[in-house]
């Protein structure tokens, strides 16, 4: 097993009650790269005065969706009117989660004007791809207020709504969306055959890695530095219990998978795309939070809260 040392996210918790947050090098190196590239297109070069192509691929934004051209007759216009009637009511007419009942709601709605998109297939810090906002639409975030609107709007109206969506944060007018921003490998992930030998080798990455100074030992949350967390709007970050087995971004393998390679931005969970590079090791990590979930009795839910079907779950491929 080999670990980064320029990347490797750094936890100061228990020393300094500082949040975990990934080291600012992680991902400067393909940033810069790209933003050099663009500058030479820009001015050109000699030989002729040829133009090196800009990085930013055309209609990149939503082509991981699979149906670029669908997105063509989407609207603003029509994602405004459907904002205001589906999704106002809990994130704000403006979109910043200041609604009259966001201070009931645990967690409480995102502030859609700080572009920041926790579930998403781009490197920490990057703007998501309109697919994977599409995505969050469509599913919801199980375990939370949430829901998924796939059975109550078309994907038509669900991309209407991604572009308003855009519209509310100045960061999809002033930053640009980049192939190379995409981690690869994501889809199809599966996990080992032998998930016992795979969930011993995801507890010594999970050991190495320090998820225990925030998740605890054993997963739950108890974590020396659990409480030392804020997100970066200032709001407590509750540390996850893997103990639930509800992931918000998806139970399936491949959706932990992502999670743990693109980190939540907005909150203190990092990136591991960098300082866990052996991809059987990343699976073995997967293996590992899975096999943490516990059954919880009636008595359980009805006491503590309700939960939501995961949408991603399928117990017919996943063990």
């Amino acid at each position: 097993m080999k670990w980064s040392s320029s990347c490797t996210p750094s936890c100061k918790g228990a020393a300094g009650g500082a949040a975990m947050t990934p080291a600012p090098c992680c991902h400067a190196g393909r940033r810069n790269t790209a933003v050099a590239i663009a500058a030479l297109a820009f001015v050109g070069l000699g030989c002729g005065g040829s133009q090196l192509p800009a990085t930013p691929a055309a209609g990149f934004a939503g082509a991981a969706d699979g149906e670029a051209s669908a997105w063509k007759s989407a609207s603003a216009q029509e994602g405004r009117r459907l904002f205001g009637a589906t999704c106002a009511g809990c994130h704000g007419r403006r979109g910043d989660g200041q609604s009259r009942v966001a201070t009931q709601m645990t967690p409480r709605p995102r502030d859609l004007t700080r572009g920041e998109y926790r579930f998403r297939s781009t490197v920490s810090g990057a703007l998501p791809l309109r697919a994977d906002m599409l995505r969050t639409l469509r599913e919801g975030l199980p375990g939370t207020a949430m829901p998924g609107w796939k059975d109550r709007l078309d994907d038509g109206k669900l991309r209407s709504l991604v572009l308003h969506l855009e519209s509310l944060s100045p960061r999809f007018a002033d930053e640009q969306r980049y192939p190379d921003d995409v981690i690869a490998g994501i889809d199809g992930v599966e996990l080992p055959a032998a998930a016992s030998e795979a969930s011993a080798r995801g507890r010594r990455v999970y050991n190495e890695a320090k998820c225990g100074q925030c998740h605890g030992a054993d997963g739950r949350g108890d974590g020396i530095a659990a409480d030392s967390h804020r997100n970066s709007d200032g709001t407590p970050s509750h540390v996850f219990d893997f103990t639930w087995g509800i992931y918000k971004g998806g139970a399936q393998t491949a959706a932990i998978w992502r999670t743990f390679m693109t980190g939540l931005d907005g909150s203190p969970m990092p990136a591991y795309d960098q300082s866990i590079a052996d991809p059987q090791d990343r699976k073995a990590l997967v293996a590992y939070v899975r096999s943490l979930g516990r059954k919880r009795g009636l008595w359980f839910w009805l006491r503590e809260r309700p939960t939501w079907r995961d949408p991603w779950a399928d117990p017919s491929t996943e063990p």
